[in-house]
């Protein structure tokens, strides 16, 4: 089994991506809030690129069965129904309604691997439960870091260098490609003090500017979930 990370949604490759399984990470906060809205009962998730492709995608539901939500730099798009904060998407919020989601980087993430074998959807709040559900597929493995606008960014790095130490737990003779192996490095270096390390990541920066320091601690919880999202090619959604 190969295990390799592709440091953002731009330097991924499709072609290399099929027939694999694929870990979408964006911590700050695109996974972190689809997670959190399967785990409180949403319907499914729709990954879309656009504003405008969200909006033509709402014409398709009943009236009361989705909601929209999602961010551009951060903050809530006008005329959605909810940002991009997983505190936002509460049970009584989200159960059984289909989430329309369009994000900077996370979406985008989303669908540049959708010729993988299996896509799944990783954050810190359960990065156990992913790493368990990957391995048991039994393909070569590949992280995928959203980042922050096509640059490199710290949070998710940390987050795919945990995956990358759990997925060798399980996997002790894996092969890393060379930034597995230096994430997983990085991870093992500030295990015990990761919002430290992730303090200076730009995207952390940009979230506390405006505010959002409680998104970040409720992101930076790790394993508070058992569940794992993944892309329902049939359906064309993100479900459990």
């Amino acid at each position: 089994m190969l295990i390799d990370v592709f440091p953002t949604a731009a330097g991924a490759e499709p072609e290399l991506l099929a027939g694999k399984t694929v870990l979408i990470i964006d911590v700050l906060r695109a996974t972190s809030t689809i997670t959190t809205a399967l785990a409180n009962e949403a319907a499914g998730v729709l990954p879309v690129l656009t504003i405008a492709e969200a909006k033509e995608a709402a014409a398709t539901f009943a009236p009361g069965t989705f909601l929209l939500g999602g961010e551009r730099k951060a903050l809530k798009i006008p005329g959605f129904d909810l940002d991009n904060s997983p505190r936002q998407y509460s049970k009584g919020i989200v159960a059984g309604k289909t989430i329309i989601i369009t994000t900077t980087n996370g979406t985008v993430a989303i669908k540049q691997a959708l010729p993988a074998a299996a896509l799944l959807i990783a954050s810190f709040l359960n990065a156990r439960a992913a790493a368990r559900e990957a391995w048991k597929i039994g393909t070569d493995i590949y992280l995928l870091c959203a980042g922050t606008r096509n640059r490199f960014s710290l949070d998710d790095a940390a987050c795919a260098g945990m995956l990358v130490y759990y997925l060798q737990e399980l996997e002790p003779e894996a092969r890393l490609g060379d930034l597995a192996f230096t994430l997983r490095h990085l991870y093992l270096a500030y295990q015990k003090d990761l919002p430290h390390l992730i303090s200076h990541a730009s995207h952390y920066q940009r979230l506390v500017a405006l505010g959002l320091e409680a998104d970040i601690a409720y992101c930076l919880q790790q394993n508070i979930y058992d569940i794992v999202p993944r892309w329902d090619k049939r359906q064309n959604l993100i479900v459990l």
